[in-house]
C-alpha cells in the first residue's frame, strides 16, 4: 500500500483501505503509516477509510484533514463512517475545514456526528462541486460508478444518465441496491462496515499489504 500511494500506482484510484488493512482494530501507529504515504500521492480520487475505530482518532482525522487540503490531493470522494473515538470538537473542526478541499461527496456515520453538523458537511460538499469536475465528467465515468455508499451518490447526476446508459455494466449499478448501499440494503455506508468488522475480529495481525 505505501509503496503504492507514493508511486501514484492505478489501484489507489479508487482507494478501499480495507483492502490493504484488513483489522478492524488495526493501532493508530499504521493508520499513521499509511497517511503519510497518501500525502506523497497525487492520483487518488475516492478513499474509504472506515471502521478503523481503534486506528482513526482525533490525530488521524486532523492529519486526514490536511492532506485533503493539500493543492495536488485529488480525492474528492470520502468514506470516513465507524469511526467513534472522535471528539465533537475535532469533528466540528473537520468540518469547517472540508471547505478547503474537493471532497464533494462523502459518507460519515450518523452516530458519530450531530444531525447538525450533518447537514453542515453536506452543505459544504455540495458548494464544493463548482470546483472541479472529476465528479461529473462523463470522461471519468470508470471512476464515479465507484463511488458508491455515499450520502449521494455521484452517479446519480442527471447529466450523466445518458453517457450511463449507454453501458449496460454501469445500468446494472443502478439497479442494484446493495452495489449502492442505499437504505434498506445489507450494505449501508455503516452497514458494511459493521459487517467487515464481524468478519475480522479475528484476525490478530497489524499489518499493511
Amino acid at each position: 500500500l505505501v509503496e503504492k500511494l507514493r508511486v501514484n500506482d492505478h489501484d489507489m484510484v479508487v482507494l478501499k483501505m480495507k483492502k490493504y488493512i484488513s483489522d478492524s482494530s488495526t493501532p493508530c501507529a499504521v493508520i499513521d503509516v499509511a497517511l503519510d504515504a497518501l500525502e506523497d500521492n497525487t492520483n487518488c480520487q475516492a478513499l474509504y477509510i472506515q471502521n478503523f475505530n481503534e486506528g482513526m482518532r482525533d490525530k488521524q482525522v486532523l492529519h486526514l484533514l490536511r492532506i485533503l487540503q493539500m493543492p495536488a490531493n485529488k480525492i474528492w470522494c470520502l468514506n470516513i463512517g465507524e469511526t467513534y473515538n472522535v471528539k465533537t470538537k475535532t469533528w466540528k473542526l473537520f468540518a469547517e475545514g472540508l471547505k478547503k478541499t474537493k471532497v464533494t461527496h462523502m459518507y460519515a456515520s450518523e452516530h458519530t456526528i450531530s444531525n447538525e453538523l450533518k447537514e453542515k458537511i453536506r452543505d459544504t460538499i455540495r458548494k464544493n462541486r463548482k470546483k472541479h469536475d472529476m465528479h461529473c465528467n462523463p470522461s471519468n465515468l470508470d471512476v464515479i460508478m465507484q463511488c458508491t455508499h455515499c450520502w449521494w451518490n455521484p452517479f446519480n447526476a442527471k447529466s450523466l444518465r445518458p453517457f450511463i446508459r449507454q453501458q449496460e455494466k454501469y445500468e446494472k449499478i443502478l439497479a442494484d441496491a446493495e452495489a449502492q448501499g442505499l437504505p434498506g440494503s445489507n450494505s449501508l455506508p455503516g452497514g458494511d462496515a459493521r459487517g467487515a468488522s464481524l468478519r475480522e475480529r479475528s484476525n490478530s495481525k497489524f499489518s499493511i499489504h
